[in-house]
């Protein structure tokens, strides 16, 4: 029974509904036209199996000859009914129908004809139904003239007056409507295929939580980042990126990225590197943000830190700064010996002086670029000027710019959007990153989102009370938030007084390296 348990539990937490509704309002007109299809094949088949028919009716009063005094009524019930059975078994007696047939001259008698009491009245309704109109008319009009000659074979003391001619045969089609039944073969089929989507959407091997990150990826975990809403007032609207210094930015979403930048930077520590790589297996994954906010988000550890734009085929760190490379400045200019390298080739972010060496235009020899020896060497001259330089670089899947810029790095991050790529071409870019000079650092899984409810408990009021930690304001015992405490800047607590004789900023060594040349 607990086995059980245990298995409906694991069931329910690998349930990711966020990306379950998406996928499904993503087919959702597959789900719409499937339904269609199907609504129309019901209408066909019940309008194919639908007979119709046509009925007309007439009333008639059932009257006593003699009337007899203080019983008249029931006694003219009594015979009403009477007359209303044997006035039936009349009309369906061969005789009946022959004598219909030869007045109205057809073949067969393919009609029912019924009587039938109205209440508790004296009252019958004559009731003639056929697959014809005009037949049906025809047969209750002859009905009506024979009935006279008819009536004394069943009761000669009783007497049948018309009330109400023969109305307009209605048309009726027999067994459901086909209009009805189609609609509801549209619900069920629509409700039938949103199961099957939302099914191939769990059966969907793709990364959909932090935990897919550990278990299905043969790479570590460096964390995951919610999915930060771009537009939060109207002066957002057309923004692309948010970064960790927009005053938008909410404070989990800047605490997630200090806490991946100080994995990160502990993974080169491990391995001595300076040299990152952010990329991503596909498009669209948010590669160059991330890249953006982990340089802001080092910076703020105080790590001398330069961003590189490496995506020469397709340059997007411009943007994200909202900054125009002016000609000259361009680090394809400055590969392909167009620009000099200097001070005048390094941007700046307005907000956190965050270092930038920027491309401007795409170009279609990025691969070309990267791979001759001038980039080589200025990564190798750069390495003496900061502390950590991270590489924008292009997807894996798309160009060989990747691998190129891997045999450069010391440390490789793949980038991982929520629920987009296969877990398994993430798995073969890993091995592919493996292969390289680089060590293969981790993932990162960008854009996570989740319905309310269902998403990463928050417990407290931010982050919750981390256990011993305390409340989050102070960080328990680590101290204020603003150093991270005891853990002081990473770069600097194995040496006291490293402080003290911080390396030279990256505009003046660049400066001093300009006066050199």
């Amino acid at each position: 029974m607990s086995e059980k348990r245990n298995n409906s539990k694991e069931l329910f937490d690998s349930i990711e509904p966020f990306s379950m509704l998406t996928d499904v309002v993503k087919s959702l007109w597959a789900i719409v036209l499937g339904s269609l299809a199907v609504a129309m094949i019901a209408m066909m088949l019940f309008s194919a199996r639908a007979t119709t028919s046509y009925t007309s009716n007439v009333t008639l009063a059932v009257m006593s000859k003699r009337i007899y005094s203080g019983n008249t009524s029931v006694a003219s019930l009594s015979s009403t009914r009477n007359v209303a059975t044997s006035f039936t078994n009349v009309l369906n007696s061969e005789i009946m129908k022959k004598m219909v047939c030869e007045d109205v001259g057809l073949e067969t008698f393919d009609a029912t004809a019924t009587a039938k009491v109205i209440g508790d009245t004296n009252l019958l309704t004559l009731t003639v139904t056929s697959n014809s109109p005009e037949k049906t008319f025809r047969i209750i009009r002859s009905i009506m003239k024979l009935y006279p000659d008819l009536i004394r074979y069943f009761n000669t003391s009783m007497i049948m007056e018309v009330l109400a001619q023969p109305q307009i045969p209605t048309r009726t089609v027999s067994g459901h409507s086909a209009m009805g039944m189609a609609k509801r073969a549209f619900v069920l089929a629509f409700l039938a295929l949103t199961a099957a989507f939302a099914y191939l959407s769990y059966r969907h091997d793709t990364i959909k939580s932090e935990k897919d990150l550990r278990e299905k990826l043969d790479a570590t975990s460096l964390g995951a980042i919610d999915y930060e809403r771009l537009y939060k007032t109207r002066k957002d609207i057309g923004k692309k990126n948010i970064l960790l210094n927009d005053v938008t930015a909410s404070f989990s979403f800047v605490e997630q990225f200090k806490k991946i930048a100080a994995a990160v930077l502990k993974s080169a520590e491990r391995h001595n590197a300076k040299v990152i790589m952010i990329s991503s297996v596909a498009e669209h994954e948010g590669k160059s943000t991330v890249a953006a906010n982990l340089a802001l988000a080092m910076k703020q550890q105080g790590k001398e830190v330069l961003l590189v734009d490496c995506d020469l085929r397709r340059p997007s760190q411009a943007k994200v700064f909202g900054i125009d490379v002016k000609p000259g400045t361009s680090l394809t200019e400055l590969l392909d010996g167009k620009a000099r390298f200097g001070k005048d080739v390094i941007y700046y972010d307005p907000k956190s002086k965050l270092p930038l060496l920027l491309s401007g235009k795409g170009s279609r020899e990025s691969t070309e670029y990267l791979k001759d020896g001038n980039f080589a060497r200025l990564i190798s001259s750069l390495r003496n000027t900061v502390d950590i330089i991270i590489l924008d670089t292009p997807p894996m899947s798309l160009m060989a710019d990747a691998e190129t810029v891997a045999n450069l790095a010391d440390i490789a991050v793949l980038v991982v959007q929520y629920n987009r790529t296969l877990a398994e071409d993430i798995n073969d870019a890993i091995d592919e990153l493996k292969k390289y000079r680089c060590h293969m650092s981790g993932c990162i899984l960008n854009g996570v989102r989740t319905l309310p409810g269902f998403g990463r408990k928050i417990i407290g009021n931010y982050y919750g009370n981390y256990g011993k930690y305390g409340k989050y304001g102070k960080y328990g015992k680590y101290g204020a938030y603003g150093n991270y405490g005891a853990y002081g800047h990473y770069a600097e607590r194995n040496d006291p007084t490293a402080s003290a004789t911080k390396k030279q900023s990256v505009k003046e060594t660049l400066e001093n390296t300009e006066t050199k040349e």
